[in-house]
């Protein structure tokens, strides 16, 4: 790591609302609103975000710019997206590993651990890298799962 960040991480510039735009705040990208397409600022702003995905600020730059479609100020930030928590197979919760997400099938909500098999932001099939080990969790259908912490890995 160099200056704090990681050079593996891929940091997107893109617009954030002024009053968001504040280094560690997360945000979700809903996609585009239905007036995007018509402004200039479309391909920085929505276009390399990916919809669905949970992102955080990491940086912010000098530059405030004025969304005409939606008459809000925005302001220019680096964002990378962020790390998730989730459950995996014990034996696949190894720091460091790459792994193939997939989610953990229950229909158990009142579990404790449900939004950790199901977790909102990654999806089957998420190429992703184990960056935190934090122990196993008790799993009410007897499976051998542990709490990790992970970030989606671009595709090789």
């Amino acid at each position: 790591m160099v200056g704090g960040r990681d050079k593996r991480i891929r940091t997107i510039v893109t617009l954030v609302g002024v009053g968001q735009a504040k280094v560690g705040e997360l945000f979700v990208h809903k996609g585009s609103g239905v007036k995007c397409a018509e402004c200039r600022y479309f391909n920085v702003c929505v276009k390399n975000l990916e919809s669905g995905r949970l992102y955080r600020i990491v940086g912010l730059r000098n530059r405030v710019l004025k969304c005409e479609v939606y008459e809000v100020d925005m302001r220019v930030v680096e964002v990378v997206e962020a790390e998730i928590l989730a459950a995996v197979p014990s034996k696949q919760a190894i720091k460091g590993v790459l792994l193939i997400f997939c989610s953990q099938r229950c229909e158990k909500q009142d579990c404790n651990n449900y939004d950790l098999c199901l977790p909102e932001y990654l999806r089957d099939g998420d190429r992703c890298e184990v960056v935190e080990v934090y122990g196993s969790i008790s799993c009410p259908k007897g499976l051998q799962l542990s709490r990790v912490l992970l970030r989606r890995a671009p595709p090789s």
